[in-house]
């Protein structure tokens, strides 16, 4: 794999679960901007032994959601020395659902198209070849989930809540300049915000749902469908 690939991690008290060596030994292009999202946990110390030149810390004071920490980090990125080297920067999801061997696929897949992409977008669809490890319960709720906005919000994604997203620099600020409105459901927005862009998903080979989330699905129901409206009327 021969380009720079920057990612953003966000992370709220994951010392428990966060395997750092996973990101050190994985590739030498690869960089890592871990997000201290107010954890209140070890999760700051634990990525404080661990930096190097490819593994820097963003510190945020107190919890402000995951779109927040991801565009935070988005933003902290352009003070990097190595910046300009960049050829996509993205965001992952620190328990690594989605394996870092993914990423020379997304860019394999990128490759494959005609015209210039701006943004590639994992997306957890069961097929033959992949091993998608996911509850019925959630994968039912991620279809609802996806009609719905498909049909309020005009959003033709399969599977827009896969957290592992690849964009190329030039359109860093589109997407992250302002805030979100959505803690949670900000990759919605994103979409709405690179209306007219290339955009396009690609089906991992691998992906399983790892335990320890700190989202209550049942809590967040209503909220998000509040925030679907909220981004109706803003977008």
């Amino acid at each position: 794999m021969q380009e720079k690939v920057c990612l953003i991690i966000p992370c709220y008290n994951e010392a428990g679960r966060l395997d750092i060596n996973r990101f050190k030994d994985f590739h030498e292009n690869i960089f890592y901007i871990f997000v201290n999202d107010g954890s209140s946990d070890g999760t700051e110390s634990l990525i404080n032994k661990n930096l190097s030149e490819n593994i820097f810390l963003l510190n945020l004071d107190r919890n402000s959601g995951k779109g927040e920490a991801v565009r935070q980090g988005m933003l902290y990125a352009r003070s990097l020395s190595v910046y300009s080297e960049f050829e996509w920067i993205g965001f992952w999801d620190a328990d690594l659902a989605t394996p870092l061997t993914e990423i020379p696929m997304f860019l394999r897949y990128a490759k494959n198209h005609d015209t210039k992409i701006d943004s590639i977008w994992g997306s957890r669809i069961y097929k033959l070849g992949s091993n998608i490890e996911r509850s019925f319960f959630r994968h039912i709720i991620g279809r609802i989930f996806a009609t719905v906005i498909s049909l309020v919000l005009g959003v033709k994604s399969y599977d827009s809540q896969c957290g592992a997203k690849l964009f190329k620099p030039d359109i860093i600020d589109v997407v992250f300049k302002e805030p979100f409105i959505s803690k949670w459901i900000f990759d919605v927005e994103i979409l709405k915000r690179l209306s007219g862009h290339a955009v396009i998903e690609y089906p991992v080979c691998i992906w399983s749902d790892v335990g320890g989330s700190k989202m209550n699905l049942k809590r967040e129901v209503i909220r998000t469908l509040l925030d679907i409206l909220r981004i109706r009327f803003r977008y």
